[in-house]
């Protein structure tokens, strides 16, 4: 009852567009544009990256045979466009934090093949995190343990160096801006779990497996979830 008299008293508004929202804080035609950019299968069972034609089951990429990446896996909701790209922006670059927890529920519904022990956000420096004033990631972690009753290692990551912001940045350069830029903040902690590591976007995979790398390093298993996924040309 309670409920129902502030959504007289307050009505729910879509965190994109303001028009009448449902409870997952957007309104039927902002939800079904997010819809619309969901990753179908199949996909590589690695790295996550959506295979070009939609016939086949899940499979390695010839770059995952090549070179394993250091995650188990790693699987992203939707594509990084529309206006799932515009929720990010807003999220990341406007300061709209209310978008988060509706984020993060949202990419609480990607099935998981493996339950971790905990959940660690890509971390921000103490520089940017200053900047910005909050860290999108772990505001996602967060919302998605909420939802599945998982472990948040807030701080169980750092990033060790204000590197260079990766927009406008190529993969080779990516890779060699993060490289070594994050380690785990008491070695150790990690050793014998299953870590479910989160990032908003995965754009090359540069920073999430650089982060992937100084977890299993510390003993553990690592994979990975994106809320989005920049889709090759």
């Amino acid at each position: 009852m309670l409920n129902s008299l502030l959504d007289i008293l307050l009505p729910r508004l879509c965190l994109l567009c303001g028009d009448d929202a449902r409870d997952d804080g957007f309104c039927p035609g902002c939800a079904a544009l997010l819809s619309e950019k969901l990753i179908s299968p199949p996909v590589c069972s690695r790295c996550g990256e959506p295979f070009p034609d939609s016939a086949g089951p899940d499979r390695e990429c010839g770059a995952c045979i090549s070179k394993a990446p250091p995650f188990l896996s790693a699987r992203s909701a939707y594509s990084y466009e529309g206006a799932v790209q515009d929720a990010v922006h807003r999220l990341k670059y406007a300061g709209e934090t209310g978008l988060a927890k509706p984020l993060g529920r949202l990419l609480s519904r990607l099935p998981m093949r493996l339950a971790p022990h905990k959940v660690v956000p890509v971390p921000l420096h103490p520089k940017r995190l200053r900047e910005r004033g909050f860290n999108q990631s772990l505001l996602i972690a967060g919302a998605l343990c909420n939802e599945l009753g998982l472990r948040l290692e807030g701080a169980g990551l750092e990033r060790t160096r204000d590197t260079e912001k990766q927009t406008g940045l190529g993969a080779d350069e990516r890779r060699k801006n993060v490289r070594a830029a994050f380690r785990v903040r008491k070695p150790g902690s990690f050793k014998g779990t299953r870590v479910l590591l989160v990032d908003d976007v995965y754009t090359t995979g540069a920073t999430l497996m650089e982060c992937a790398r100084a977890i299993a390093g510390d003993g553990a298993e690592v994979v990975a979830l994106t809320l989005a996924r920049a889709m090759r040309v």
